[in-house]
């Protein structure tokens, strides 16, 4: 009889066990499926409204679920949460961006060496026509590939600035519509209240070459985009793709350079749990 009990509850404790491991396995996580350019039709993605991103990968060709966010706070915490099956950024961002929250990696390079530049107002031609004799050079120059360089390099560690002094020998002032805390494109250096970044040092060449003044001011993207459209500044540091520029330039108002960096478009996921 007392060995009979004890098989009974030996078929107990094993029945029990069992309906603890299906009740577990059925609660975790399936493994994320890779992504790849011929599975992402129907995925829900992740963008900042009305970047590169957003106007590239809505296109009908990729067939995702495009989710638009006004802030990359907001973006991240969708990702974090499951709500979005990635987000997309330009590869510079990305190496900060996954460097800084190792919880996400890069998915997925979905457009490679796509030309990025910078927009001018229209009421400078002149303007315009100086910066793309500028660019084509300095493209060729040390000083660019090693801004790109250190560009790379920034997925491993914060990005190394170089100071660039900037010569002023006119009475010209050059106005710069710029974004603080995008590293590694332009920032505030917290401790000696500078701009930093790969595109500072860059404009700041540009204005030597003129012999300008450089003026960097810290705006956000709307406020970019209206202080351009009035002509109060005369560039934005904020580097867009050129196949926006059809879009960008109806209005008259704004006209885009000559490409500055060839940037890939990549798809951020959570990481695998181990």
């Amino acid at each position: 009889m007392g060995e009979f009990r004890l098989i009974r509850l030996m078929i107990k404790e094993i029945c029990l066990l069992l309906f603890l491991c299906l009740l577990f396995t059925g609660c975790a996580k399936n493994p994320r499926e890779p992504l790849t350019l011929d599975n992402l039709a129907g995925k829900k993605v992740g963008v900042m409204m009305a970047y590169s991103t957003d106007y590239i990968l809505s296109q009908p060709e990729y067939g995702l679920d495009i989710y638009r966010y006004d802030y990359y706070s907001d973006m991240t915490l969708a990702l974090s949460f499951n709500r979005v099956d990635a987000i997309a950024m330009e590869m510079d961002e990305a190496y900060v961006f996954c460097r800084m929250q190792p919880e996400f990696e890069i998915g997925l390079v979905a457009e490679e060496q796509l030309e990025y530049a910078y927009m001018f107002s229209a009421d400078r031609p002149e303007l315009l026509e100086q910066f793309n004799q500028f660019i084509r050079d300095f493209r060729e120059t040390e000083e660019y590939a090693d801004i790109v360089r250190r560009k790379k390099a920034s997925a491993d560690a914060p990005f190394q600035p170089k100071k660039v002094e900037n010569i002023v020998t006119t009475d010209w002032v050059l106005k710069v519509a710029a974004y603080d805390g995008w590293e590694p494109i332009s920032y505030i250096n917290n401790l000696t209240g500078e701009w930093e970044g790969g595109d500072v040092e860059l404009i700041t060449h540009f204005a030597n070459s003129l012999g300008a003044e450089l003026e960097l001011i810290d705006m956000s993207w709307e406020q970019m985009v209206i202080e351009l459209t009035t002509g109060l500044v005369d560039l934005m540091l904020c580097p867009e793709s050129l196949l926006m520029a059809k879009d960008l330039e109806m209005s008259d108002n704004i006209v885009m350079s000559d490409w500055v960096f060839l940037k890939d478009i990549v798809l951020i996921v959570n990481k695998e749990e181990n």
